[in-house]
């Protein structure tokens, strides 16, 4: 679950910077929608043939492709693959540069960023969980999204699950998620603020120096529905309220839950945004190849199992 944004160049860069932003960046000129998008892809129901597999083996780097390769299970291959490709998406419809030139480098603590785009400003983070991978992008401001299924905790019982996690929230969320009558529903409220907790935390980055107990998220809308977008959660650090910040949540199904922090000025206005569903023909539209496809990559894809679990 990282976050994904634009890295700043060094001046020793700059002039490699503006020649990339004159030939690119002002000759294509994307729609404003495409600027604040929220995209989801099932990956449990994509079943992919080895011509879509192989296809999207040119569409990726090949650093992204050896590490995809590294996953024991067919499941984290998907999700990784789709988060790489809607990354990839994203960028080239938002700013124009061409698909086959988009360069991803990873940072010393390994996030990736975009190589050679300079203060072109794009923002963006991925996350997958579950069934979904999901992209939350936006032209001006920073954003974290995060995505979680309402599962039973694994070899835990409920209460043995929330004695352990009861550092990672604030006396008022405990009494919100146990003042639910069942385990059934106590876990599907532990997990929507879970999911909060991750959605701001990536947002804000590394820079992260107060306890997961210090951030307290108010609910106001307790119960929420498919597709329908919750936008008067309430988020406190520290028992300060920030006014600052804007929540959505959503359900993209009974049990996966979604969320997205955004930080705004306190005069911005910003409405929320609802989620595409893409399938595989639409992620890989705009799709260019960087490298010729791979039989080994996908022959290797085809042989790996699914989770037991």
């Amino acid at each position: 679950m990282l976050n994904y944004m634009v890295h700043k160049l060094t001046k020793n860069n700059l002039r490699t910077t503006l020649n990339f932003a004159q030939r690119h960046y002002i000759t294509y000129k994307p729609k404003m929608a495409d600027y604040n998008v929220r995209w989801a892809f099932n990956i449990i129901t994509w079943k992919p043939t080895y011509e879509e597999i192989l296809s999207a083996s040119s569409y990726i780097q090949l650093e992204e492709k050896e590490r995809l390769d590294r996953f024991v299970y067919q499941d984290d291959v998907k999700s990784s693959l789709i988060g790489r490709l809607m990354m990839r998406k994203f960028i080239h419809i938002s700013t124009g540069i061409p698909y086959n030139e988009l360069t991803f480098a990873r940072d010393e603590r390994g996030k990736p960023y975009l190589v050679g785009a300079g203060d072109v400003p794009i923002n963006f983070n991925v996350s997958h969980q579950g069934d979904y991978s999901v992209l939350a992008g936006h032209k001006e401001r920073n954003i974290g999204i995060d995505v979680m299924k309402v599962e039973p905790p694994v070899n835990k019982n409920v209460p043995e699950f929330f004695r352990l996690m009861t550092k990672q929230f604030s006396a008022h969320e405990w009494r919100t998620i146990k003042g639910y009558r069942t385990e059934k529903e106590q876990l599907k409220c532990f997990y929507r603020h879970w999911c909060l907790k991750e959605a701001y935390v990536k947002n804000i980055g590394v820079g992260l120096t107060i306890a997961l107990n210090k951030i307290t998220f108010v609910i106001n809308t307790f119960d929420m529905s498919v597709g329908d977008i919750v936008t008067d959660t309430q988020l406190y650090v520290n028992d300060v309220l920030k006014r600052d910040w804007k929540i959505e949540e959503t359900l993209l199904d009974e049990k996966h839950g979604v969320a997205v922090a955004i930080q705004v000025p306190k005069d911005y206005v910003t409405e929320p945004v609802s989620y595409s569903y893409l399938n595989f023909e639409e992620l890989v539209k705009e799709a260019q190849p960087l490298n010729p496809p791979d039989q080994t990559f996908a022959n290797s894809f085809l042989k790996k199992s699914m989770k037991p679990f």
